[in-house]
């Protein structure tokens, strides 16, 4: 009995873990692969053999944000965040997919608890900034925005944080601070995305009377205008994207 009993124990003692390394052996196939959506399938299955995977389901998340998933993004960084309740990662990415989903509330809500967890998180200064702005509440747009140029970081947040008080100041009618906040955020972050285009577009047609009047060219039109304002002006070039692993990224860049 007691050799029964040996047995039975040695038995659950070496099964127990097994499904956690084959969580784990997915989950770094995940990590090495190349095709986001392949990527996606190894986190997927190291998720179902270990539910409380919680980096397999940040790692999800992060490339449903790129696929533009936000609600997909949105379930797995709720697990994340349940699983890990001190990720402050989590909190931000939250509050990322809820201000893509003009949820601005339930940004708000993340990215707070995001700076409860870090006071000095620069991203989710700029990111609630935006979300601020975008609920109309301006002053708070700028005291975040601030705070986050204060924290400081890499370019891509600071430039970030520039263009949310470029436009808040303009809202509130401060176009001296708006210009000049708008020349920062170019020169810190001239290549962050075809977005930042269209917010300088956004830009010079509303400070006509200091530009002059470009909606009658139409959209392409003031497009044109700011590519060729960032090129002869600036000077600037684009930047290739890297790859890598966004998780890592996102710590680095904290």
């Amino acid at each position: 009995m007691k050799k029964m009993l040996l047995g039975i124990s040695l038995l659950l003692f070496f099964s127990a873990p097994a499904w956690g390394y084959d969580a784990v052996y997915f989950y770094n196939l995940g990590l090495d692969s190349n095709m986001s959506n392949t990527k996606i399938n190894y986190f997927t299955r190291a998720i179902e053999l270990n539910p409380e995977l919680s980096a397999a389901y940040e790692e999800r998340g992060m490339l449903y944000y790129f696929q533009e998933h936000y609600t997909k993004m949105i379930r797995d960084f709720l697990k994340v965040t349940k699983l890990s309740p001190d990720n402050t990662n989590g909190y931000t990415m939250l509050g990322v997919a809820y201000l893509k989903k003009d949820d601005y509330d339930s940004a708000v809500s993340n990215l707070t608890r995001a700076i409860e967890l870090k006071p000095k998180l620069a991203d989710a200064y700029g990111y609630r900034a935006e979300a601020f702005r975008l609920k109309g509440m301006l002053d708070l747009a700028v005291q975040d925005a601030t705070r986050a140029i204060e924290i400081g970081g890499n370019k891509r947040t600071i430039g970030m944080a520039y263009s949310t008080r470029t436009k808040a100041y303009r809202d509130l009618g401060e176009s001296e601070r708006a210009e000049a906040d708008f020349k920062k955020a170019v020169n810190l972050d001239p290549a962050y995305d075809i977005y930042k285009y269209f917010t300088i577009t956004e830009y010079l047609a509303d400070s006509a009377g200091k530009y002059g009047n470009v909606t009658g060219f139409g959209r392409m039109g003031a497009a044109m205008m700011a590519a060729i304002f960032l090129v002869l002006i600036f000077k600037l070039t684009l930047p290739a994207p890297k790859k890598k692993k966004w998780s890592d990224w996102w710590k680095r860049n904290e």
